[in-house]
């Protein structure tokens, strides 16, 4: 299992992607994503950890996702199956938005 670290002094990439959905969509959103993740993503050159959290009113997904660096995910993004993943996701969702955010603060006890 990948071990996710948040750390503002990282040089990891961070990509966290926001999802609405149909909270009776929830459950087919997140095992597409479980499994692409497991029979695709983690196998790509740069794939560091990715973590999915669904929220407890079934309208959203996060996920939370480190590469290496820019260069592997933008590989990662552009390959023609990420494309068919993707939009088997699509598929499941209402909205779906991602984005490079580097962490700024850290607190932890």
């Amino acid at each position: 299992m990948a071990n996710t670290r948040i750390d503002t002094g990282q040089s990891l990439l961070t990509v966290i992607v926001v999802v609405t959905v149909e909270p009776d969509q929830q459950e087919a959103f997140r095992k597409r994503l479980e499994e692409m993740v497991a029979t695709f993503t983690r196998h790509q050159p740069g794939f560091v950890s990715s973590a999915i959290h669904a929220s407890e009113d079934g309208g959203m997904v996060v996920n939370y996702s480190q590469w290496s660096d820019r260069s592997a995910f933008e590989a990662f993004r552009d390959h023609p199956n990420a494309e068919w993943h993707i939009g088997a996701l699509d598929d499941v969702c209402q909205s779906m938005d991602a984005r490079v955010m580097p962490p700024h603060f850290v607190y932890s006890q």
